[in-house]
């Protein structure tokens, strides 16, 4: 592909991205705030929810936060009694971060709003194949993004997702 052309589909790309992006942020900050929470907080919330017990470099890697939000984020999801750490095998270093009743609670609060079930329900219009074609797409571009060690994140994703189709 030339130049030129890879611009003009690197531009439409870029600014399809940027604009799906800020409008799924905005969307479930919405849902997050009906309930009295960020929509970081409820990310973190929804990540454990899925993969309970992840230490915060875990929980950092999978969520693409660095290490201090990570913490201050958990710190504060502690104090409103949503998430408890628990040191690990006794290691003082290694603390393991999990979910409370009350956090599953004011999530399932916030995922249950008309909002969020039409927020969440965006690609049930679409076919089946489409779907899938579409996040193949989106993975590949996530790969060629080389995205340093992604294996959390990786990991989460094929886990968190088989966990949705058994419920």
């Amino acid at each position: 592909m030339n130049r030129n052309i890879g611009n003009y589909y690197f531009n439409i790309f870029l600014n399809l991205m940027r604009a799906n992006y800020m409008n799924i942020q905005k969307d479930w900050e919405k849902v997050a705030n009906e309930v009295g929470l960020t929509h970081a907080q409820q990310h973190a919330l929804w990540i454990l929810h899925l993969d309970d017990g992840l230490t915060l470099n875990e929980l950092g890697n999978i969520a693409f936060w660095n290490k201090s939000t990570t913490s201050a984020l958990i710190s504060r999801l502690e104090k409103k009694g949503y998430v408890r750490k628990e040191k690990y095998l006794d290691n003082s270093r290694t603390i393991k971060i999990y979910i409370t009743e009350g956090g599953k609670r004011i999530l399932e609060e916030s995922v249950n709003t008309k909002l969020a079930f039409e927020f969440m329900g965006l690609l049930r219009s679409l076919d089946i194949e489409e779907v899938e074609k579409f996040l193949e797409t989106l993975e590949k571009i996530y790969d060629l993004m080389g995205n340093g060690d992604s294996t959390d994140f990786k990991s989460y994703l094929r886990v968190s997702s088989n966990k949705m189709l058994k419920r």
